[in-house]
């Protein structure tokens, strides 16, 4: 599996990216490609994620949208909190089993939790495949 990143830097300062691309190889990254967009560079990358490696934490999708403007800010708000419940016992029996809380993100624009668009379209449900990067719409299959 593949793991991806970004670097962006300014034009006026390519020896900024060749600085940083070098300390990202010495980390496993490998430049997939190179990109010249206004007045920056973006250089994306990948490194390949071992089968046995740590669990990641789920994503918790942050909203789009806030009362400022479109995405006006970069502050993660959690949407919901998760509650885990404990198995009610009876003396000297096994635990019953409880219905678990399902935590319930409403469906909107939320960060891209690949990282590979500026946002992605939960459903309420699951991620879609639709993205938008600078307010312009693509199709792209989400990940897993």
């Amino acid at each position: 599996m593949l793991e991806f990143t970004s670097l962006k830097v300014s034009a006026d300062s390519p020896a900024d990216l060749a600085t940083q691309l070098t300390s990202m190889s010495a980390q496993g990254w490998q430049v997939v490609n190179i990109v010249a967009a206004n007045n920056d560079i973006v250089a994306y990358l990948s490194r390949s994620v071992s089968a046995t490696a740590t669990v990641p934490t789920p994503v918790q999708p942050t909203p789009a949208s806030d009362s400022v403007g479109w995405a006006a800010t970069d502050t993660p708000s959690s949407p919901s909190t998760f509650i885990s419940p404990t198995p009610a016992t009876a003396s000297g029996s096994t635990p019953v089993a409880t219905q678990s809380a399902v935590p319930t993100v409403p469906a909107d624009w939320y960060k891209d939790p690949a990282g590979r668009y500026e946002f992605r379209y939960w459903d309420g449900s699951k991620w879609t495949e639709n993205v938008s990067r600078a307010g312009v719409m693509y199709k792209d299959p989400p990940t897993k």
